[in-house]
């Protein structure tokens, strides 16, 4: 069973496809959950991290010691001095057995919900019990439900050209800047403006003595945020929620 997020970018797809079937082959070994992790570049405070064990990467499989959550820049940089740890990319390969007994252990009543599904699947019931079951799932994610408390978890180094494209930093990673380190689209005027990164539509933007911005024009909405606060815009589709808002 692969669990792969449908929004990343993989620019080298036959070394991904080759740490799939590497990634395969170690869950087939016995209860092992396998994760793919991304030898990080740079800071990112914007991902997880999976510290492994006996640390430096290679084309080998490496023993997790622990997850841990998007780091502030200074803990960002320690970890990537250390050589200790990889982005957590949010793949994860395992058999279907694997990870039931792990649901069963860790999050039980997913699991009997799981199984009163199976039960249902093919009976006159089972539009009727799946729509019941899963609406009653706590939501949780399989990082906290599992991943941070099981053993057996192997994480595979994957260098094959990946990008989460979750933020908006993302657009300078693959769109090359002009000279003022700008990314720019749209009917968008920049006077004095460095290392932005601006989106627009038909309405004018214009941008006079700035620098280290994200700006984002849509019909229905405008963001404007500082390069380094991008990891918070998570906040305010918080607050939109709370408002009962919809963009």
């Amino acid at each position: 069973m692969f669990v792969l997020p449908s929004d990343h970018l993989v620019t080298r797809q036959d070394v991904f496809l080759d740490t799939l079937a590497d990634a395969a082959a170690l869950a087939e070994d016995g209860q092992n959950l396998v994760t793919l992790g991304i030898p990080p570049d740079s800071p990112e405070t914007g991902y997880g991290y999976i510290k492994i064990k006996n640390g430096g990467f290679g084309d080998g499989a490496y023993e997790v010691e622990r997850f841990v959550e998007k780091p502030d820049l200074e803990t960002a940089r320690e970890y990537l001095a250390t050589g200790n740890y990889l982005w957590n990319s949010g793949m994860f390969v395992w058999k279907v057995s694997t990870i039931l007994n792990r649901l069963e252990q860790y999050l039980p009543e997913i699991y009997k919900g799981l199984c009163r599904i199976k039960a249902a699947v093919g009976t006159p019931d089972e539009q009727q019990v799946l729509r019941k079951e899963f609406a009653e799932f706590r939501p949780e994610s399989i990082d906290y439900g599992v991943m941070e408390k099981a053993d057996q978890i192997q994480t595979l180094s994957g260098g094959f050209g990946w990008d989460d494209v979750g933020s908006w930093l993302a657009v300078e990673r693959l769109k090359k800047p002009d000279g003022q380190g700008n990314v720019m689209a749209g009917n968008v005027i920049g006077i004095d403006t460095r290392n932005s990164i601006i989106q627009g539509e038909k309405r004018l933007i214009a941008m006079v003595g700035v620098e280290n911005l994200i700006v984002v024009d849509t019909e229905d909405a405008l963001l404007v945020c500082g390069k380094a606060h991008t990891g918070e815009i998570k906040r305010v589709l918080e607050e939109l929620k709370v408002r009962k808002i919809q963009v």
